[in-house]
């Protein structure tokens, strides 16, 4: 449980929130202490200058000589003067002889230290001079306060120390809210979790939608429409095996029962043999078949095939589909409704088979009755559509949905009296969708079939 703690989400964003509102307010302290330091030794260092003004002028209009110790007396207290002769450092005035004189600083104030000066502590002033002639001589003025005695340092250091301790309970108060705010904030991440631990294919378990609308209602209806993908996929592919083992059981099953009828008298019945060799002959080409095509779909769902688009000509294609499938098809007429001029983008071979397969069904289950076959073109804003109509029997309305399935033959028990294995129109589906079309078929499930190739424009 501790392990779990430490590794919480919750509690590492509280500590780094906290850390963050840690780091801004010692950023703002010390941007506060800075300001009003400088604000402070502004303040300072405008005084010592009127104080060291003041003093020039009047010396300047009483002169040296005449200038005594009273007319310093409107000088602060807290500010030290001290007025000496240039050149041979005579004090003229002082008020604290305890400070002694010191580098110039002409431009403005600046700090002096010096540890150990007096015998109970360091020479901490902040100082400014002005030097100035006077009569026949060149005097200097320095004017200092005592940085220990400033009230407004000391003030400072007080507020800083207050910041800071009462920063600590801000502190600590921040981490405690921030951690259960992100705690009650991702708990429906811990319940998504809890929920996709029960999960199954099998099972009906769903992400819970609470109905905000906010980023975890729109992640659970996300994941719960992916789930339901992969789940109606795992379906397709649950029935897929299963149709594959119905469909290779049946063939398996004759060449099974002909191989025993030959071990045990085929041999000596040249009737027998030969039967039995025509179904095993039979029955394995089916097995070609079925595997040939499972081949092809995998190989055009995986984009295994080479596509060679191009601009096809549709009279073209279907005047080759017309000459051959009336070649081998004996109840077949075929007629072509394409104009001469009439083009489709896409790959002439792959177009060409799934046009066969479509026609190849057309007669398959007309036989042995008379089938006519119609293929025309029509184009529109959205893209070209090849049509392939008949006259043969139509295609139920509860049968015309699964259609495009593999291995779906439109009765339950798959019958194999019609040969074929049920996955024609799968490889029709497959090759429209490397062209990124669609191929639709409409029946009124009494007399005739249309089937529609449609090809997007620029696909």
């Amino acid at each position: 449980m501790k392990k779990h703690f430490l590794k919480s989400k919750a509690l590492r964003l509280s500590v780094f929130f906290s850390c963050v509102i840690a780091a801004l307010i010692l950023i703002f302290v010390i941007l506060f202490a800075y300001v009003i330091k400088q604000n402070d030794r502004k303040r300072q260092g405008e005084l010592l200058w009127h104080i060291e003004d003041s003093v020039r002028d009047k010396m300047q209009n009483m002169g040296p000589e005449m200038v005594t110790d009273s007319d310093f007396e409107n000088i602060p207290y807290f500010v030290s003067v001290c007025i000496y002769e240039e050149n041979t450092k005579k004090i003229l005035y002082t008020n604290d002889p305890f400070i002694k004189n010191l580098p110039k600083a002409e431009e403005k104030a600046v700090q002096y230290i010096e540890k150990n000066y007096f015998i109970d502590g360091d020479l901490n002033i902040l100082y400014r001079t002005l030097t100035f002639n006077c009569g026949k001589g060149t005097y200097v003025v320095q004017a200092s306060v005592n940085m220990e005695r400033d009230f407004a340092s000391r003030l400072l250091d007080e507020l800083k120390f207050a910041i800071v301790l009462f920063s600590l309970p801000l502190i600590i108060v921040s981490f405690l809210a921030s951690y259960f705010i992100i705690k009650s904030t991702i708990s429906p991440v811990k319940r998504m979790r809890s929920t996709a631990e029960k999960m199954t294919y099998t099972g009906s378990e769903q992400f819970a939608v609470s109905g905000s609308g906010d980023e975890f209602d729109r992640l659970a209806i996300t994941f719960n429409g992916l789930f339901a993908r992969l789940k109606k996929e795992y379906e397709r592919e649950r029935q897929f095996t299963s149709d594959v083992s119905h469909e290779l059981k049946t063939p398996i099953a004759v060449i099974s029962g002909h191989v025993n009828l030959i071990r045990r008298w085929g041999k000596s019945d040249p009737v027998q043999l030969e039967k039995s060799i025509k179904r095993l002959t039979e029955e394995v080409h089916t097995m070609k078949a079925i595997v040939e095509n499972l081949l092809k779909i995998s190989r055009l769902e995986r984009g295994a095939v080479q596509v060679e688009k191009q601009s096809v000509s549709i009279k073209e294609l279907a005047d080759r589909l017309k000459e051959d499938t009336e070649a081998w098809a004996n109840n077949a007429t075929v007629t072509v409704k394409a104009g001469d001029t009439d083009t489709v983008f896409c790959d002439k071979e792959l177009l060409y088979e799934a046009m066969t397969i479509i026609t190849s069904n057309s007669v398959k289950y007309a036989e042995p009755e008379k089938v006519s076959i119609i293929i025309e073109e029509k184009h529109t804003e959205s893209g070209a559509e090849i049509i392939i109509l008949d006259d043969g029997p139509g295609i139920k309305k509860e049968v015309l949905p699964h259609v495009f399935e593999r291995f779906y033959r439109g009765d339950q028990s798959h019958n194999r009296k019609k040969g074929g294995c049920g996955l024609g129109l799968a490889i029709v589906k497959s090759i429209m969708d490397v062209h990124n079309g669609c191929s639709r078929i409409e029946s009124d499930g009494i007399k005739g079939t249309s089937v529609t190739l449609f090809f997007p424009k620029g696909q």
